[in-house]
Parts: C-alpha cells; sequence; structure tokens
C-alpha cells in the first residue's frame, strides 16, 4: 500500500511539474496518472459513491457545457470538439476513486507546480542566453521584445498568461505554506519568479505576483524589520532594472495606461456579445463560433484577430457566446459557489487560487485551452475532495 501511495503521489508531481511546459509530455503523464488511479481504484473496489461524484458538481458541469456546445448547431462528429475538455470529466472521476485522506497530496501537486515553472522559466532564459551569443547581440537583448512575453516563452510550448499564472500561484504557496523549505532554495525560486514574472509582460500575472509578494513582506513589518526592507529593495532594484534597460515595447506594456486602453481584446468582445445576442439562450456552439468570429472580426478590421482565430480572451463572454445566457450562469455561479466555500472553511489557499483564476479569466480564455483545464481541474478537486473528506 506504501509503495501504491509512493507512486500516486509521484504521478500527481509530474502531472503538476509538466504542467507549465510541454502540452504533449504533460498530456502523456496525465494519461498514465488517470489511468492508474482508476484502474487502482476498481481493483481495491473503492468506487465512487453519488455523495462523493456530487461533490465534484461545479468542475462536471464545465464538461456538461463543452458537450452541449459540441452537440449545438452540429454538422460534423461532435465529439472532436471536446479534445481539450475531457480533464474536466475524467480529472473528477479517478479522483472521487481516492477513498482515503488526502490532504497530504496537496503539497505535491503544488510543489511540483513550484519546480515546473521554475524549470520551465531557467528552460526560456537559456534559449534566450543561447540566441543572445549565437546572434552576438549585446547582454541588454534580454529585455527586448524578441526575449519577452510570447516570444519568451514559445521554446517550452507555453503562454506566457498561464505560465504567469502558475508563478502567481506557486509564489504564494511557498511564502506562506512553505516553512520547513530549504532556505536558500526559496530564495532562488522566488527571486527566479520575480525576474520571470517581468520577463513575461504580463501585466495581470506581475499585479497578482507584486500583490502576494507585498502582503506577505509587510505581515513581518513588527516581527523582521531587515527582511521587510531586503525584500522592498530588491522588488525595487529588480524593477528598476527592467525599467531603465527595457524595451519601449516593455515599458509601454507594463507602464502605460494607453497600453490598456487600446488593447483590441476589449474591443473585440463587442463581437463576442454580438453573437450570443443573435443565440441567447444556448448559444452558437463550437462548430459555428470560429466562422461567425472570423466574419465579424473581418468587419470590424481586426484583420489580425481574424487571421489567428482569436478566440473572446475573456471566459465570461466565451461562454455567453458559446452556450449563451446558460453558459454565463453556470460560469459565474460556480465561481461564486467556490469563493462562498472556501470563505465558509477559511481556506485560504484555494480561495487565493479560486479568486486568481477567476482574474486571470478577465483578460484570457483560461478555461478553454488544455493548460487553464487541466490546472483547474487537478487543483479544484484537490480542494473539493479534501472538503469531502472533511464533511
Amino acid at each position: 500500500m506504501r509503495q501504491q501511495d509512493k507512486i500516486f503521489k509521484t504521478l500527481l508531481f509530474l502531472v503538476a511539474f509538466t504542467l507549465p511546459m510541454y502540452m504533449g509530455l504533460n498530456n502523456v503523464i496525465l494519461g498514465i496518472f488517470l489511468v492508474w488511479m482508476i484502474l487502482k481504484g476498481v481493483k481495491d473496489k473503492a468506487y465512487p459513491s453519488w455523495k462523493t461524484l456530487k461533490a465534484y458538481l461545479p468542475i462536471f458541469l464545465f464538461f456538461i457545457l463543452a458537450l452541449i456546445a459540441s452537440i449545438n448547431n452540429t454538422d460534423l462528429l461532435f465529439l472532436k470538439h471536446l479534445e481539450s475538455y475531457w480533464s474536466f470529466l475524467l480529472v473528477p472521476v479517478a479522483f472521487s476513486f481516492q477513498q482515503e485522506k488526502t490532504k497530504a497530496l496537496i503539497p505535491y501537486a503544488f510543489k511540483g507546480l513550484i519546480y515546473g515553472s521554475a524549470a520551465t522559466l531557467m528552460l526560456c532564459y537559456a534559449n534566450a542566453v543561447f540566441e543572445i551569443i549565437s546572434y552576438n547581440e549585446p547582454w541588454s537583448y534580454f529585455l527586448r521584445w524578441r526575449h519577452l512575453s510570447h516570444n519568451f516563452t514559445e521554446i517550452a510550448d507555453t503562454h506566457p498568461a498561464y505560465l504567469g499564472l502558475f508563478i502567481c500561484t506557486s509564489t504564494y504557496f511557498l511564502l506562506f505554506y512553505t516553512k520547513s523549505f530549504n532556505y536558500k532554495l526559496k530564495t532562488f525560486i522566488l527571486s527566479l519568479f520575480l525576474f520571470g514574472i517581468l520577463q513575461l509582460a504580463s501585466r495581470v500575472a506581475l499585479v497578482i505576483f507584486l500583490m502576494t509578494f507585498l502582503i506577505y513582506i509587510f505581515s513581518f513589518l513588527r516581527k523582521n524589520l531587515k527582511f521587510v526592507i531586503g525584500g522592498v529593495l530588491l522588488v525595487f532594484l529588480v524593477s528598476l532594472l527592467f525599467i531603465s534597460q527595457g524595451s519601449a515595447y516593455f515599458i509601454e506594456r507594463l507602464s502605460s495606461s494607453e497600453s490598456i486602453t487600446k488593447d483590441s481584446r476589449f474591443n473585440r468582445l463587442e463581437i463576442s456579445y454580438n453573437i450570443f445576442k443573435e443565440n441567447p439562450l444556448f448559444g452558437i456552439g463550437f462548430d459555428r463560433i470560429d466562422e461567425q468570429r472570423i466574419r465579424k472580426y473581418k468587419e470590424s478590421g481586426f484583420y489580425t484577430a481574424a487571421e489567428k482565430k482569436y478566440n473572446s480572451h475573456n471566459q465570461f463572454f466565451e461562454y455567453l457566446s458559446l452556450n449563451g445566457m446558460i453558459g454565463a450562469l453556470v460560469y459565474m455561479g460556480v465561481f461564486i459557489y467556490l469563493i462562498v466555500i472556501s470563505l465558509k472553511d477559511r481556506n485560504y489557499l484555494f480561495l487565493f487560487l479560486v479568486i486568481t483564476f477567476f482574474v486571470a479569466n478577465l483578460t484570457e480564455s483560461m478555461m478553454v485551452r488544455i493548460k487553464g483545464i487541466e490546472y483547474f481541474s487537478i487543483f479544484i478537486s484537490l480542494f473539493l475532495i479534501n472538503r469531502k473528506v472533511k464533511e
């Protein structure tokens, strides 16, 4: 039994470790993890009860929405649309076979995410160093557009918004829930995260990261003034370095209000809203959404968005256009429910996880891509299964 538990925890760690990086590798490990967990449950006859499955309803609801959008207005084999959404179903089902107490699983998932985020950043930095040396560029080119944002993370097959969210979650856990963590390693990872979050040039992730870091620093104001001064000084010096050496693109993106007001993604929200108005109850469905968006993008002059088939870049509007009013109500209802029970249980770790994921969804459709869906399914499942055990 101990050997099986060790395998289970190792696989969970590896799933979280590979989540920030290569999607293909992560999908393979996730598949092994899910199959192993279900087969182990069947072998042990630890079949989930209806009460257990009902606890995961907030996650199942998103799979049901995907299923409805797959069937709605479709002329093709609808299952092909569900490729990215199976985690909403399979992850909670697999966890429901886990009948033992699962609070001990949480550190393995979060530590996997911490080390995975750090490894992804180091891979991206190694690639940037290689390119600078290969092209005989000055080292200040670290902060030019070719080594920022999407260009920085492309080598690791990841998106800055997702990596930024994973870094923020990892930072919160590192700061508040790892007192026994090696101090030097902790300092190195946090410093790497501080540099990395600026390199990603993601405004939302940067705000969340700095707020988390500053709350932690000032929580030590009375206990350790030297720590507070050191922490503030580190943030100030790193920020000064990036501002003084950063490219015009970097400065404008992170410090100019115009970079927000002129961001076309906010203008494109109206297009998603107009699609909703044409199909207000059940939405337009997966089969027709790209066609409608591309046509309306071109009509409004958003040719790049049409060419690259951009989504809503806002999860609420994504569900509004795809699933209509039903999708929007389910989306808001689930997050309100998760926030309420987090507050009720005084579980501030998962409250942070839920709120930051919701905030990230204001500028990105995080529940459209596999990384966002898997992140939500795994970590919310851990939250809900521990709540089930508690009850």
